[in-house]
């Protein structure tokens, strides 16, 4: 005969589902906290210029070298820590009652592209510094760095809206996630898509440096790692722990 959880136990595999979604729940701000990092130790805060010559490129990474190697690192770890993060947001939607299966799917198949992204970025960054490249090469691997990242915002469109249009199908008296969080996901995506045409403008507000691009970028990613954080945490203290909590 199999033998029977007693209520001890069953009490103790709450509290574990408990503690393992609240580390994937955080994982979101550590991952907001390491792309901060990366940028602001590689002296990409404010970023380098669009405009700037291949000389006064190489000129800033020389500078930054030291920085600029540990900023890989951070950059890396970023998107792995978005992953569970990532996990934790499809673990919790899975809970809206009558959500079809695909729509978690989708969202945690877009996560896992995401990270791709992530990863193609810091390696071109950690080229930036690999060798003593000629001033051209670094200047592209910088380019190369900056589109990458900015521009892979279609990725994170589907997986926003994907959490938005399961915020807004729980139409339950006590839903999982309140409209709040729909709404960020819903609007953030407008904001990531003005940086659609940093490969067409060295300077001005579209540029990759804009107004328009990665100030908003960064604003909109800390809003919504934020907001999503928030009620993660929220939603576990409430016991909202996935399918095993009974």
């Amino acid at each position: 005969m199999l033998p029977t959880m007693t209520s001890t136990g069953t009490m103790e595999s709450r509290l574990t589902n408990k503690r393992w979604l609240f580390c994937l729940s955080i994982c979101g701000l550590f991952s907001a906290v390491s792309f901060i990092i990366s940028f602001a130790s590689s002296g990409n805060i404010p970023p380098t210029k669009p405009w700037w010559d291949a000389d006064t490129v190489k000129l800033h990474y020389l500078k930054h070298e030291k920085g600029t190697q540990v900023a890989t690192i951070f950059l890396f770890l970023s998107g792995a820590f978005f992953l569970p993060f990532s996990t934790a947001i499809a673990t919790q939607i899975r809970l809206i009652p009558t959500i079809h299966p695909a729509i978690p799917d989708l969202q945690l198949a877009c996560a896992a592209a995401s990270v791709c992204i992530w990863m193609i970025s810091a390696t071109f960054m950690s080229l930036l510094t690999f060798r003593d490249y000629s001033a051209e090469l670094v200047q592209l691997l910088n380019d190369a760095m900056w589109l990458s990242i900015l521009m892979s915002w279609p990725i994170f469109w589907i997986q926003f809206w994907t959490i938005s249009w399961a915020v807004f199908s729980d139409c339950s008296p006590d839903p999982v996630f309140p409209k709040l969080m729909g709404w960020v996901n819903l609007l953030s995506p407008i904001v990531l898509a003005l940086a659609s045409g940093i490969h067409m403008h060295h300077s001005g507000a579209m540029a990759w440096n804009g107004g328009l691009v990665f100030w908003p970028t960064l604003a909109v990613y800390a809003v919504e790692i934020n907001c999503c954080c928030w009620y993660l945490v929220r939603n576990i203290r409430r016991g909202l722990v996935g399918s095993t909590a009974k």
